[in-house]
């Protein structure tokens, strides 16, 4: 056999074993058993990177479809505490797909409540109370108070009541179940505030307080 056969051979042989060694090292990375705290660790440091201004949770973590990763949904929720929140869910597959994501819902988009979480139906997130009592700022001493302090200068928050005793409210009539109180504050000194009380199981605004100075 000459020496040009030789070569030939010897550089078959080599390539041979190079694409073997990617195929052993690609096979062994993808067949790597990550656990669920792994996998949540990961996914959440993703999602704080691409979004650092967001309040991110992991709400559920179950076995994926695919054999050896893992279905997470997580919860993405912008400008927490202004009169408009925009809340969404997506899910990932991990480490099947890596950190690409799926958006399973939007709650809240545009100072509007989509989806199940309102319009009509029961209101089961504290950024979807917010922004149907924002929906509702025309009909409330809401608007005129927003209009008054500002829109960037007024926070809010949302709290969830199994019941709850309604200023001004007799609940012998009115139900006093179920209820979102949403306060809004606008900076002081001194802090000036209006309560919002909604009904989980439909939105509609149960009272309201007026603006009063903390």
């Amino acid at each position: 056999m000459d020496l040009l056969s030789k070569s030939i051979i010897a550089a078959a042989f080599i390539v041979a074993l190079i694409f073997a060694g990617y195929y052993v090292i690609g096979h062994v990375s993808f067949s790597r058993q990550v656990t669920e705290q792994q996998a949540v660790s990961l996914v959440m440091h993703d999602l704080q990177n691409s979004y650092p201004n967001a309040l991110i949770n992991i709400t559920n973590v179950t076995p994926s479809e695919y054999p050896g990763s893992w279905h997470l949904l997580a919860s993405i929720i912008f400008n927490s505490t202004s009169p408009c929140p925009s809340y969404y869910i997506y899910s990932f597959d991990y480490p099947k797909y890596g950190f690409v994501s799926r958006m399973e819902n939007t709650y809240t988009s545009g100072c509007e409540v989509l989806g199940s979480s309102g319009g009509g139906n029961a209101i089961g997130s504290y950024p979807a109370a917010i922004t149907v009592s924002y929906e509702h700022r025309n009909y409330t001493v809401l608007g005129p108070f927003i209009e008054k302090y500002g829109f960037a200068n007024v926070t809010a928050h949302a709290t969830y009541y199994r019941f709850i005793d309604i200023p001004g409210w007799s609940c012998a009539i009115s139900d006093c179940n179920n209820v979102w109180v949403v306060n809004y504050t606008a900076a002081g000194p001194p802090q000036h505030s209006v309560e919002i009380f909604l009904s989980q199981v439909n939105g509609s605004v149960l009272a309201q307080l007026p603006s009063n100075s903390t």
